[in-house]
Protein backbone atom coordinates (compact mmCIF):
# COMPACT_ATOMS: atom_id res chain seq x y z
CA UNK A 1 0.00 0.00 0.00
CA UNK A 2 3.10 2.03 0.74
CA UNK A 3 4.39 1.94 -2.29
CA UNK A 4 1.12 2.89 -4.00
CA UNK A 5 0.80 6.11 -2.82
CA UNK A 6 3.63 7.71 -4.27
CA UNK A 7 3.24 5.94 -7.71
CA UNK A 8 -0.64 6.87 -7.77
CA UNK A 9 0.55 11.10 -7.17
CA UNK A 10 3.45 10.69 -9.74
CA UNK A 11 0.44 9.34 -12.26
CA UNK A 12 -2.09 11.83 -11.15
CA UNK A 13 1.33 15.27 -11.44
CA UNK A 14 1.76 13.58 -14.78
CA UNK A 15 -2.23 13.77 -15.84
CA UNK A 16 -2.72 17.29 -14.57
CA UNK A 17 0.36 18.27 -16.43
CA UNK A 18 -0.27 17.03 -19.40
CA UNK A 19 -3.93 18.49 -19.06
CA UNK A 20 -2.58 21.81 -17.92
CA UNK A 21 -0.04 21.84 -21.16
CA UNK A 22 -3.19 20.81 -23.47
CA UNK A 23 -4.86 23.92 -22.13
CA UNK A 24 -1.89 26.32 -22.96
CA UNK A 25 -1.91 24.76 -26.52
CA UNK A 26 -5.35 26.49 -27.35
CA UNK A 27 -4.54 29.71 -26.66
CA UNK A 28 -4.38 31.87 -29.94
CA UNK A 29 -0.56 33.03 -30.32
CA UNK A 30 1.24 34.54 -33.26
CA UNK A 31 4.94 33.31 -33.33
CA UNK A 32 8.19 33.70 -35.77
CA UNK A 33 7.70 37.01 -37.15
CA UNK A 34 9.79 37.85 -39.82
CA UNK A 35 10.63 39.99 -42.92
CA UNK A 36 10.67 38.53 -45.86
CA UNK A 37 10.91 38.72 -50.08
CA UNK A 38 8.59 36.44 -50.35
CA UNK A 39 4.54 36.20 -48.99
CA UNK A 40 5.68 32.56 -47.35
CA UNK A 41 8.40 33.88 -45.27
CA UNK A 42 11.42 31.50 -46.61
CA UNK A 43 13.62 33.96 -48.04
CA UNK A 44 14.13 36.02 -44.78
CA UNK A 45 15.85 39.53 -44.57
CA UNK A 46 16.52 42.35 -41.99
CA UNK A 47 17.73 44.85 -45.25
CA UNK A 48 15.83 46.28 -48.30
CA UNK A 49 16.82 48.12 -51.29
CA UNK A 50 14.85 51.21 -52.36
CA UNK A 51 12.38 49.22 -54.55
CA UNK A 52 11.38 46.06 -53.13
CA UNK A 53 8.31 44.85 -51.55
CA UNK A 54 8.07 44.61 -47.94
CA UNK A 55 6.63 41.31 -46.51
CA UNK A 56 5.91 40.55 -42.87
CA UNK A 57 5.40 37.34 -42.48
CA UNK A 58 4.14 35.03 -39.16
CA UNK A 59 3.08 32.02 -37.63
CA UNK A 60 -0.64 32.32 -36.44
CA UNK A 61 -1.88 29.32 -34.42
CA UNK A 62 -5.62 28.85 -32.41
CA UNK A 63 -6.86 32.34 -34.00
CA UNK A 64 -11.21 32.26 -33.74
CA UNK A 65 -13.37 33.02 -36.32
CA UNK A 66 -13.61 36.74 -36.69
CA UNK A 67 -9.62 37.44 -34.91
CA UNK A 68 -8.37 40.54 -36.48
CA UNK A 69 -4.56 40.86 -37.54
CA UNK A 70 -3.79 44.66 -37.89
CA UNK A 71 -0.23 45.63 -38.72
CA UNK A 72 1.20 49.17 -38.68
CA UNK A 73 4.17 50.14 -40.26
CA UNK A 74 6.23 52.98 -38.72
CA UNK A 75 8.95 54.89 -40.49
CA UNK A 76 11.01 55.07 -37.17
CA UNK A 77 14.15 56.95 -38.46
CA UNK A 78 13.84 57.36 -42.40
CA UNK A 79 15.60 60.30 -44.43
CA UNK A 80 13.31 63.47 -44.80
CA UNK A 81 10.53 61.91 -42.87
CA UNK A 82 8.97 62.76 -39.70
CA UNK A 83 10.53 60.15 -36.72
CA UNK A 84 8.03 57.22 -35.90
CA UNK A 85 5.41 58.24 -38.78
CA UNK A 86 2.73 55.25 -39.11
CA UNK A 87 2.69 55.94 -42.65
CA UNK A 88 0.47 52.46 -43.52
CA UNK A 89 -2.34 50.17 -41.54
CA UNK A 90 -3.26 46.82 -42.71
CA UNK A 91 -6.15 44.58 -41.45
CA UNK A 92 -6.88 41.16 -41.90
CA UNK A 93 -9.88 38.99 -40.28
CA UNK A 94 -9.38 35.18 -39.73
CA UNK A 95 -12.99 33.67 -41.12
CA UNK A 96 -12.20 29.80 -40.64
CA UNK A 97 -13.45 28.35 -37.49
CA UNK A 98 -10.07 27.42 -36.37
CA UNK A 99 -6.99 29.29 -38.19
CA UNK A 100 -3.23 27.99 -37.73
CA UNK A 101 -0.72 28.66 -40.58
CA UNK A 102 1.18 31.42 -41.75
CA UNK A 103 -0.57 35.02 -42.43
CA UNK A 104 1.47 38.18 -44.30
CA UNK A 105 1.20 41.34 -44.50
CA UNK A 106 2.56 43.09 -48.25
CA UNK A 107 3.73 46.66 -48.42
CA UNK A 108 4.44 48.23 -51.74
CA UNK A 109 5.58 51.52 -53.20
CA UNK A 110 5.22 53.17 -56.38
CA UNK A 111 8.13 55.50 -55.86
CA UNK A 112 11.79 54.31 -54.23
CA UNK A 113 11.37 53.69 -50.26
CA UNK A 114 13.18 56.13 -48.77
CA UNK A 115 16.76 55.09 -46.64
CA UNK A 116 16.02 54.40 -43.25
CA UNK A 117 14.97 52.26 -40.17
CA UNK A 118 11.34 50.95 -40.27
CA UNK A 119 9.54 48.72 -38.06
CA UNK A 120 5.88 46.84 -38.24
CA UNK A 121 3.61 46.27 -35.34
CA UNK A 122 1.51 43.35 -35.39
CA UNK A 123 -1.83 43.43 -33.25
CA UNK A 124 -4.07 40.57 -32.05
CA UNK A 125 -7.79 42.16 -31.85
CA UNK A 126 -5.98 45.55 -30.58
CA UNK A 127 -3.28 43.95 -28.27
CA UNK A 128 0.28 44.24 -29.73
CA UNK A 129 1.68 40.57 -30.45
CA UNK A 130 5.34 41.39 -31.69
CA UNK A 131 7.18 44.19 -33.79
CA UNK A 132 9.70 43.73 -35.81
CA UNK A 133 12.66 46.70 -37.10
CA UNK A 134 14.45 46.41 -40.84
CA UNK A 135 16.77 48.85 -43.11
CA UNK A 136 16.03 50.07 -46.33
CA UNK A 137 19.24 51.00 -48.09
Amino acid sequence: MRRTIPILLAVLALAFSSLACAALSTEMNLENLRMAYDSDGTQVTSTFSASEVFYAVADLSNAPQGTVVKAIWTAVDVADTEAGLEFQEQTLEITEESFGGTIYFELSNDDAWPAGLYRVDIYLDDTLAQSLEFNVE
